[in-house]
C-alpha cells in the first residue's frame, strides 16, 4: 500500500480535485436555489451541485430530463443519499441524457457503462482510482482547524452497512458513510457491535495525523 496522496491535508476526496465552476442556465418550473439549498441540507457541496448539473444540460442539448439530471448531479455533488436514485435513473435515460449523466459525473460518455456497472460491487470506483494508489477520501481532521477530532484516529473497522465504517480516535468511536463522492461522520455513544467482515475496502489511520483515509486495496 502506498503513502496517502499528499494533495489532502484536509479531509476530502480525491475525485475533487479540481475546484468547480458554473452555474445552470434558468429552467422554467426549476428553483436552483432551492435545489442547491437541499443539497446543502443532504451533505452535498452546493457549488459542485451547480457546475455538475451546469455541464450536464449543456451535454444533454436541453431540459428535457432535468429532475434526473439534477439528481445525478446531487449524487456527485456528496449527497449520499441520493445515490440509489441517481444509478436508478441513469439506467431510464436515452442517448441525450446519458451524455448528460456521463458529464454530470465528470466523465467522458464512453465511460459511463463501465462506471455504473462498477458501482454495482465496488462504490468507491471511479476512473481515477488507481493513479491514487486506491486511496479515495481523508475524513476527520483536527477539530481546532474546522475538523471533527480533538485526537488522532488510531484505527477503523467495517460495518455491516455497505460504505459503513467505525473509526476510533482518541477514546471516541465515530460512524462514516461514504462512496466515491461522498462521506458523511457522525458521533457513536459506544463502540458499534455490527462488525462485519474486512473487504477490499479499509480505513488507514497513519501517525501523528487527524486524518483518515478510505482506501481500497487493488484485486490480486
Amino acid at each position: 500500500m502506498g503513502g496517502a496522496p499528499e494533495v489532502n491535508r484536509l479531509p476530502g476526496h480525491l475525485a475533487d480535485q479540481s475546484l468547480p465552476s458554473g452555474a445552470p442556465e434558468p429552467v422554467a418550473g426549476v428553483d436552483w436555489t432551492v435545489a442547491e439549498r437541499n443539497v446543502r441540507r443532504a451533505g452535498g457541496d452546493p457549488a459542485r451541485f451547480s457546475a455538475s448539473i451546469a455541464g450536464a444540460l449543456r451535454a444533454a442539448g436541453g431540459a428535457d430530463d432535468v429532475t434526473a439530471l439534477a439528481g445525478i448531479a446531487a449524487w456527485r455533488s456528496g449527497a449520499l443519499a441520493y445515490r440509489d436514485d441517481a444509478l436508478a435513473r441513469i439506467g431510464t435515460l436515452g442517448q441525450d441524457g446519458r451524455e448528460g449523466a456521463a458529464a454530470a459525473l465528470g466523465l467522458e460518455p464512453g465511460e459511463l457503462d463501465e462506471f455504473v456497472e462498477r458501482q454495482g460491487t465496488d462504490r468507491f470506483w471511479w476512473p481515477g482510482r488507481a493513479s491514487a494508489s486506491g486511496y479515495v477520501c481523508a475524513v476527520g481532521g483536527f477539530a481546532g482547524l474546522g475538523g471533527a477530532w480533538v485526537a488522532p484516529p488510531v484505527s477503523g473497522v467495517a460495518l455491516s452497512t455497505p460504505g459503513a465504517f467505525a473509526i476510533r480516535a482518541g477514546d471516541e468511536w465515530w460512524r462514516l458513510d461514504a462512496d466515491v463522492w461522498g462521506s458523511q461522520l457522525s458521533w457513536l455513544d459506544a463502540e458499534p457491535d455490527d462488525v462485519a467482515q474486512a473487504g477490499p475496502a479499509s480505513i488507514v489511520c497513519l501517525p501523528d495525523s487527524y486524518l483518515a483515509w478510505v482506501h481500497v486495496r487493488a484485486a490480486a
